[in-house]
């Protein structure tokens, strides 16, 4: 068996990714359980996988450029950094990871820290509305269907200009399922308290 660097970096790199659509999945099951949750204790045990998991996701995107970069090195020629493809990815990585540290982080944090110190039982109105905050829904959704459009790049390697139109569109896919998700949660009248019927209800 012939193992070359570039096979084994290759490797490294198609690894990361899957690890970070891993950790990306849980993170959405977290936004769909901590929104429709209605107790606080619901929301802690995934409170704990958002506040161990996101940090861990601009690590991911830093080492799938770092891989990306030795990866080109490798390739003799073969690609460079001016191939349209290579430009959108790593163009689309970087806008996707900055909006991300800048808007998603800090609300992510702030609710993860709002369930740590709520109390036991309904969450808070503060915490309802964080936990549906269309901005943290969107950009979640966006960063991980583009960081897919990315992923195909990688795989057919399209000319410059399709390589955005790709992305663009798989953006777009990102933020109608948000907005498709962040409209079917149930609303305050949809909850019912425990112990407590519904209006009509048979006794």
């Amino acid at each position: 068996m012939h193992v070359t660097l570039g096979g084994f970096v290759l490797f490294l790199h198609i690894g990361i990714a899957i690890l970070a659509f891993m950790m990306a999945a849980v993170l959405h099951a977290a936004l769909q359980s901590v929104a429709r949750a209605t107790d606080v204790r619901e929301m802690r045990s995934w409170g704990v996988w958002v506040h161990r998991l996101e940090p861990l996701l601009p690590i991911s995107a830093l080492l799938l450029l770092g891989l990306g970069a030795w990866l080109i090195h490798l390739s003799g020629g073969e690609f460079a950094w001016k191939d349209g493809w290579v430009m959108t990815a790593v163009i689309a990585l970087v806008a996707v990871e900055g909006l991300a540290g800048a808007r998603l982080a800090p609300k992510s944090k702030a609710m993860v820290k709002e369930i740590e110190q709520g109390v036991d039982g309904p969450p808070s109105d503060s915490l309802r509305k964080l936990s549906r905050d269309p901005e943290i829904w969107h950009i979640a959704h966006v960063a991980t269907f583009g960081f897919g459009g990315v992923v195909f790049l990688m795989a057919a390697k399209p000319s410059g200009a399709w390589s955005v139109v790709i992305v663009v569109i798989a953006a777009a896919i990102g933020l109608f399922a948000s907005v498709a998700q962040l409209r079917a949660l149930p609303t305050e009248a949809d909850a019912v308290v425990p112990g407590q019927r519904k209006v009509g209800e048979a006794v």
